[in-house]
């Protein structure tokens, strides 16, 4: 009885061709569609001035993250920006406090009275027993690793260059010529 041979990479490669050859909606490299992907462009600062926290008079919260509340007082993260502390003791009739400026800052965490937050790449512990005068009690630099791509996902940005600092935040951009994506 003949033995039947199999040539099985060349099997493969008629296959592909076959299969390759169902796709009649090519659309060539150079015929791109425009993408459509919201642009942002990175905010730098020195470390400097990023790692210069204080105690500011409270102010409007314009973009609020986490909420930690403690012995009657809410700790409002203003998402890149700091925390505002809030008097809630009297729910009725809250009173804003202060607000504490720690650039980059996204997340929070209390125990007895230390305030512990990130500082764009920095972990810093706040004494905040007065909420008036809150004060850095210690500092671990550089915990966290150096902002590359903006917290949104499916856009587009330009890529960030550390001879200009560090990145704090994202701002929506014009410019349309980006190679970064996320």
């Amino acid at each position: 009885m003949p033995s039947l041979q199999i040539n099985l990479p060349g099997l493969l490669l008629v296959g592909l061709l076959l299969l390759d050859g169902c796709n009649n909606n090519r659309v060539s490299p150079t015929d791109t569609a425009p993408d459509t992907r919201d642009v942002y462009r990175p905010i730098y600062s020195s470390y400097e001035v990023a790692r210069n926290i204080q105690t500011l008079a409270p102010r409007a919260i314009r973009q609020a993250g986490k909420i930690y509340i403690k012995d009657g007082f809410l700790f409002v993260n203003e998402v890149g920006y700091g925390i505002h502390i809030v008097d809630n003791r009297n729910p009725e009739k809250p009173v804003k406090l202060s607000f504490v400026s720690i650039p980059g800052s996204r997340e929070l965490a209390i125990k007895d009275s230390i305030l512990y937050a990130d500082n764009v790449v920095d972990l810093v512990a706040l004494n905040v027993a007065d909420p008036t005068n809150v004060r850095l009690v210690k500092r671990i630099e550089n915990a966290y690793p150096k902002t590359a791509y903006p917290p949104m996902q499916n856009v587009r940005f330009e890529c960030p260059d550390s001879d200009k600092g560090l990145v704090v935040g994202w701002q929506k951009s014009d410019n349309k010529d980006v190679k970064c994506w996320r």
